[in-house]
């Protein structure tokens, strides 16, 4: 709380066209004390406390309030930032802490897409196994197509699969009837 208020201060006194935002709360009191911040990041449960929760929220940061306090303009380069950042304790913890945070996540969405992938790809094999499989039972004919007649299913089914109305079905149009119920499975 202490750095997202310092920070919101000294960027509001000199005019910094930023928004701050403050995250990682435990708790409800660190967020009233932050009421009036740009932005917060909130957790559900927290959010669910401050609903129930009733009375004034006065705002404790605000940029006219800032623009009028005795703050010392940094005159910022990179040794200077390194500095600073290495001198507080806090903010070399938080910036490890949110890496690790985001490459976990990240790893964990990396997982998930692999196996979704994976998954993807099986179901299009068992489409188009399933597809080849249905085609070769209906085309009695051997011509590539399945007629009305060939076809023994209801005439519905048969009207919804037939995407080009030429009354006949191709190998495509069982694979998109297929692929549609893979889908809603």
């Amino acid at each position: 709380m202490l750095s997202v208020t310092q920070i919101y201060n000294y960027y509001k006194k000199f005019g910094y066209k930023t928004e701050v935002m403050g995250a990682s709360f435990r708790n409800i009191g660190e967020i009233t004390e932050l009421a009036g911040c740009d932005l917060l990041t909130i957790s559900p449960q927290l959010l669910a406390q401050l609903e129930e929760n009733q009375g004034d929220l006065p705002r404790k940061l605000d940029p006219d309030k800032a623009a009028a306090m005795e703050i010392e303009k940094i005159t910022m380069d990179e040794a200077t930032f390194r500095s600073m950042h290495a001198a507080d304790r806090m903010a070399t913890e938080k910036l490890d802490e949110g890496i690790k945070g985001f490459s976990k996540a990240l790893e964990t969405l990396e997982d998930f897409l692999a196996t979704r992938l994976t998954q993807l790809t099986q179901g299009e094999m068992m489409v188009s196994h399933a597809r080849d499989d249905l085609f070769k039972a209906y085309d009695l004919d051997g011509d590539g197509f399945i007629t009305r007649e060939e076809w023994l299913g209801t005439d519905a089914v048969f009207d919804a699969l037939d995407s080009d109305h030429d009354g006949k079905l191709s190998i495509e149009e069982i694979g998109a009837g297929l692929g549609a119920a893979f889908q809603l499975a």
